[in-house]
Order: C-alpha cells, then sequence, then structure tokens
C-alpha cells in the first residue's frame, strides 16, 4: 500500500509558488531604505558629523541589505516552493541560508532599537533617569541579541541538521515556538522603544508645525509595532513545517527590519523636508521642557560649557538655583538660507554654506525641581 502524501500527487502542487511575498517587498523597500539612509547620512554628515547612532545604523544597514540579498538568491533555489519538490542540492542551499538569515535580521533590527536609543540620548541626555533606563534598555537587547542568536546556531544537534534533513538519530529545539518567543520579545522591545520618549516629547510646548513634523517620526513606529504585532499573529496561526512555502512570517518578518531602519531615518530626513516645504516646519523658537529631575546626568545647568557643540548650539548663559527651584539655560544656534527661520532642533540647523541670510536664534529651556 502506498504511503505517500496525497498532497505530492496533487495537480499543479510542484509549481505552487509563494515567492512573490519575498520579492514584492525586498524590491520595493531595499530602494526606498536605502534612499532614505542616504538622505540621513547626508543630512547628518552636513550638520553636525557622524555620531555614534549613525555608525551603529550604518552597521543595521549594511546587515539588512545582506539579508534582503540573501532573501533573492534563496528563491533563485526554490525559496517559495513547497519544501518537498525541491531537489536535494537546492534544499541544503535554501535551508542553510535560511538558518544563517535567523541570525542576520536580528541583529540588523536589535542595532537599529539601539541606534533609536542613542539617539534619544543623545537629544535628552540632561535628563539623568532617562539616559539610565535607556542605558538598560541597550543592555538588555545587547543580552537578548546575543542569546537568541546562540540559540539559532545551535538549535538543531548536530548543527548541520538544521539544513541537511536526512542526519539520522539528530534533534532540533522546537523552532516554531522559538519563532513565537522571538515574535513576543520583539514585540515587547518595539514597544518600549516607541514608549520611551513619548513623555519627554509630550512635554514639550511646540508649535503645531513641529507637532504635525513628529507625526510620521511616531507614526511609523507605530507601524512597525503594528507589522510585529502582525508577524507574531501570522506565526502562531499559520504553524508548518513547510519551510520554504509557507512564507507569511518571512513577509512581515522583510517589512520589519526594513522599515525600522526608515524609522530611525526620519529624524534626520525632517531637513530636507523642512528645505521642500518652509511653511509646514516654520516654528517658535523657544520650547519648553519642564523634568523632575532639573540636573541630569550632566549636571547643574550652571555647568555646562560655552562651547559650541557638534549640533551647533552654543551657550549663551544659564543659572541654577540651590537645592531646589527652577533652573534655566538659554542656548544659540545660526540658522541659514533665504529664508532664515526660527527652528527648535539641533538636527534642522543647515550649513552657512548654502548663502542666504544667518540669523542668531536664542532657545530658552527651562526645567525645574519639585
Amino acid at each position: 500500500m502506498s504511503t505517500e502524501d496525497p498532497a505530492l500527487t496533487r495537480p499543479g502542487y510542484a509549481r505552487e509558488n509563494h515567492s512573490l511575498m519575498v520579492m514584492i517587498p525586498v524590491l520595493i523597500l531595499m530602494p526606498l531604505t536605502t534612499v532614505l539612509f542616504a538622505i540621513r547620512m547626508w543630512a547628518r554628515q552636513i550638520m553636525s558629523g557622524l555620531a555614534t547612532e549613525d555608525w551603529v545604523l550604518f552597521f543595521a544597514y549594511l546587515v539588512a541589505m545582506a539579508t534582503n540579498s540573501m532573501f533573492i538568491v534563496m528563491v533563485k533555489h526554490g525559496y517559495g516552493l513547497h519544501l518537498e519538490t525541491l531537489s536535494p542540492s537546492d534544499s541544503a542551499f535554501t535551508l542553510r541560508t535560511f538558518w544563517l538569515v535567523q541570525m542576520t535580521y536580528k541583529i540588523s533590527l536589535q542595532a537599529t532599537k539601539i541606534s533609536l536609543l542613542l539617539f534619544y540620548i543623545r537629544i535628552f541626555h540632561h535628563i539623568a533617569w532617562f539616559k539610565k533606563v535607556s542605558y538598560s534598555v541597550i543592555g538588555f537587547l545587547l543580552v537578548y541579541l546575543v542569546t537568541t542568536c546562540v540559540t539559532s546556531i545551535l538549535q538543531c544537534r548536530p548543527i548541520s541538521l538544521a539544513w541537511d534533513k536526512t542526519i539520522p538519530d539528530g534533534q532540533c529545539i522546537d523552532v516554531l515556538r522559538f519563532f513565537v518567543f522571538n515574535g513576543a520579545i520583539a514585540l515587547f522591545t518595539d514597544l518600549v522603544v516607541l514608549a520611551l520618549p513619548l513623555p519627554l516629547v509630550w512635554g514639550l510646548k511646540l508649535p503645531l508645525g513641529q507637532k504635525l513634523a513628529l507625526i510620521p517620526v511616531f507614526g511609523i513606529g507605530i507601524f512597525i509595532v503594528t507589522v510585529s504585532t502582525l508577524r507574531l499573529y501570522a506565526l502562531i496561526a499559520t504553524p508548518s513545517n513547510d519551510t520554504t512555502y509557507d512564507l507569511s512570517g518571512t513577509l512581515w518578518t522583510i517589512i520589519e527590519f526594513n522599515l525600522a531602519i526608515v524609522c530611525a531615518s526620519l529624524p534626520s530626513v525632517r531637513v530636507l523636508l523642512a528645505k521642500m516645504f518652509p511653511r509646514v516646519f516654520r516654528g517658535s523658537s523657544v520650547a519648553r521642557y519642564r523634568s523632575r529631575d532639573g540636573a541630569g546626568a550632566g549636571g547643574p545647568a550652571g555647568s555646562w560649557g560655552n562651547k559650541a557643540g557638534p549640533g551647533g548650539w552654543s551657550r549663551v548663559h544659564g543659572h541654577h538655583g540651590g537645592g531646589g527651584g527652577n533652573r534655566s539655560m538659554t542656548m544659540s544656534a545660526i540658522t541659514s538660507g533665504k529664508h532664515a527661520r526660527d527652528e527648535t532642533s539641533s538636527e534642522e540647523i543647515m550649513l552657512e554654506s548654502h548663502g542666504g541670510i544667518k540669523k542668531t536664534v536664542q532657545y530658552g529651556v527651562e526645567y525645574g525641581l519639585r
């Protein structure tokens, strides 16, 4: 009596192909991510020079592009077809590359989150509790990354069993449960990275135009959380051992790690948008933020130096009370262009080489102890 799986004899089974679930997002997101990342690096370089978070994101971008490229190569070797229909060589190549991709996408995604956290730390460096929490989250991400990558490498004994299913007497962990666990952790860390700066941003008194400018930055962050949720749902709702054919989880994975880089690039891309749509991005020169921890990690306001920093800022004057009360400082920045305008972010200061009117704008920052 034949024990052959009836599905294998179904008409058209060998031609069923889900490769478009990989190729479409990869071919759309690779150029989009590259363009926005390049604009970010250009804007950061001409404004203030590249900082640590830029190099971390550059690393994440390189790993993301390598991961996208591996998905394209996998499709050429049958990724998208039923595993049973692949030749032994294509099956081994595709599963081995899939094993490698499990690590590279995690590296890119966590590096992007770390870059965002470093960006937050630079913007809100004077708030001690925020720095401590941010560095703690970075530490958690690093520990999680090492742990999950080691687990991915050692998911089977021997390791080669992950791609060579003909090895006898081998053993693998429950890969589907492992994927679900990773999806849950990714969703949790996405929520943390998104929510962490919100109390500080909501505390700022910004003009309407600049508040509207923040919408796409946090909006895409919310979208990434949504993508993580959909990816987790796909892993739970459609469990399958047909690794090369059931690609719903892969689809959302590709979207997630590419859009994470897009999200990290948007704050600097705003510089270009400000030049293209100056009326939308015009705003008041003064923003005030109140914090319970006024001294911050950088010390009291009166201890800040007068030398202009890498973001084009310089301290004009400042004072603080002893033991309590309000503390304040005034910062100055130079803007340029034919229509010099007030901005509230060092990310938006353009180089004097653009020509036009130079204008020194003073920025008051006040925070108090309660």
